[in-house]
């Protein structure tokens, strides 16, 4: 505890000897090399299963037959429920309930605006890839949940990317203690990661298709944390 205290101090220290624009400056910077590196990765993933003819590669059928292979009771149970938590209804939920909790604490407002224009960008952005590369899904066995449409990317993946990372961006805001901030990113990661496994454990997704989905998930995200930050300080009364 005494470390990660005196890493707060530290940190804190750090932007109190900085101005607000240089804070501003350095985040924007970080956040357009942070896009370009993921969209640059994106679209490596999205050559590599175009050139294998959309179908299986290699690491693809790797990674499938282990999970098959590891299926276990408790663990088909979890990844039902981490199916659940990426579903269209949980994510429709969400957006109502942000829209709710904004409207009624002033502190939250921003969620109130931010997590549908998300929802509703990532939407597009899975629909939109997924008409281009027009993968099918893995057909090796039986998969555990139901699912149609193509493959590639992963909207679970993707979704979790956007929706739970800007959840936890804004649970961040709430938190001063670098203990609890360091939880809030750690469940964070975890439910990102742990959607996007389940996917190809239960048999609907090939693991290039998570990755991508991961990929394409993060500028999203970077860009919904900047249009956050921009209008709250645009008008800082309503956010």
């Amino acid at each position: 505890m005494k470390a990660l205290e005196s890493l707060r101090h530290q940190i804190e220290h750090a932007n109190a000897t900085q101005s607000a624009p240089q804070i501003v400056l350095r985040h924007l910077i970080l956040g357009v090399v942070a896009s370009i590196v993921f969209t640059f990765i994106f679209i490596r993933l999205f050559d590599f299963v175009e050139d294998t003819g959309r179908v299986v590669t290699p690491f693809d059928r790797s990674l499938l037959f282990f999970m098959y292979h590891h299926r276990t009771h408790f663990l088909t149970k979890a990844a039902r429920f981490l199916a659940h938590l990426g579903s269209p209804v949980m994510i429709a939920g969400l957006a109502v309930a942000a829209v709710l909790i904004g409207l009624i604490w002033k502190k939250m407002r921003g969620a109130a605006w931010t997590l549908p224009i998300a929802i509703f960008g990532a939407a597009v952005i899975i629909q939109g890839v997924k008409l281009l590369m027009r993968r099918p899904r893995p057909a090796f066995f039986t998969p555990l949940l139901h699912e149609s449409g193509y493959s590639f990317p992963s909207g679970h993946s993707l979704i979790a990317m956007v929706v739970y990372g800007l959840l936890g961006y804004f649970a961040l805001k709430l938190f001063q203690n670098m203990a609890a901030r360091l939880i809030v990113w750690a469940i964070t990661i975890l439910i990102i990661f742990s959607i996007g496994i389940s996917r190809v454990y239960v048999g609907v997704h090939y693991p290039t298709d998570v990755l991508a989905g991961w990929a394409a998930g993060v500028p999203w995200l970077i860009a919904c944390m900047g249009l956050h930050e921009v209008l709250s300080r645009r008008w800082p009364s309503v956010v």
